[in-house]
């Protein structure tokens, strides 16, 4: 029996490298809606812009058969923006589709927190959000496998925003299972 289908309960860890695509929906300093510039003679960004950061993601999940839930934690600098650092912090059912004992497709719902903070805006802001997402792990070894992921993380913006943001996530990483790390006879 392959390591992603077995019943017997087991506990992972996953590390993940990727991107985040930030679509700010409304991205409005809230000083361009009094002026229509900000800091001075900068003009206002248009209402939908798309920033891209570096992302480096950490958790566990805990898995019984085709349920799992997952705690996960992630971090992303935006030197670009305002707040020049993204912290996300994400809590998550998911549920494993029947397939091939080597790939394991997988869809993902989970609630969190965004923290946004940066040294050129010494305040900090923490919102609400909500994700979903699929993705994959494929089986290199009994303990070990490759995941692919994509999630969306729909929240609020910081502090000096309106509007909702989505926070796009391709991630890739390495899966180590520390139960059942032995395979079934069959």
């Amino acid at each position: 029996m392959a390591w992603s289908q077995s019943g017997l309960p087991s506990v992972e860890a996953f590390v993940e490298g990727g991107g985040s695509f930030i679509r700010n929906t409304e991205y409005k300093y809230l000083t361009c809606q009094q002026n229509g510039t900000r800091f001075g003679s900068q003009p206002c960004p248009p209402p939908e812009t798309f920033n891209y950061a570096g992302r480096l993601f950490f958790g566990t999940r805990f898995r019984t058969g085709s349920n799992a839930f997952d705690a996960g934690y992630s971090y992303s600098n935006n030197p670009a923006g305002l707040y020049d650092r993204q912290d996300l912090y994400s809590f998550n059912y998911v549920r494993y589709l029947p397939l091939k004992p080597k790939v394991q497709p997988f869809v993902t719902v989970g609630l969190g927190g965004s923290r946004f903070s940066g040294t050129s805006n010494p305040s900090t802001s923490f919102k609400f959000v909500w994700n979903y997402g699929g993705g994959g792990d494929i089986a290199l070894r009994w303990h070990l496998a490759l995941r692919l992921e994509l999630r969306d993380y729909v929240g609020g913006q910081p502090a000096m925003f309106t509007g909702l943001s989505h926070t796009i996530v391709p991630s890739a990483g390495l899966v180590f299972r520390f139960s059942e790390l032995i395979p079934h006879a069959h």
